[in-house]
């Protein structure tokens, strides 16, 4: 669950960037609505990650891979919004 939430919220992150890009930074409230919903699902994603250590008798890797891939989308829409209150 917690890759399948990574992939998806890796997928908007790709959507949303994109849509900025081409719109050269003059995005709709859209872009930011999708933006927003994948950090959220980063989120969602890290604390399934999480709540997935405590089954017994399990493979982690695939969870292990969706809370990286969660915690790096988490790092850097944070450090996007710091970046957009500070300029």
């Amino acid at each position: 669950m917690a890759l399948g939430l990574a992939v998806a919220a890796l997928i908007l992150a790709v959507i949303g960037v994109a849509s900025s890009v081409m719109t050269a930074g003059n995005a709709e409230l859209n872009v930011a609505a999708v933006c927003f919903c994948s950090f959220l699902i980063a989120i969602v994603s890290l604390i399934y990650g999480a709540l997935s250590f405590f089954e017994k008798e399990k493979k982690y890797i695939l969870s292990k891979i969706g809370m990286a891939v969660s915690g790096f989308l988490v790092i850097v829409w944070a450090v996007l919004i710091i970046i957009g209150f500070g300029g």
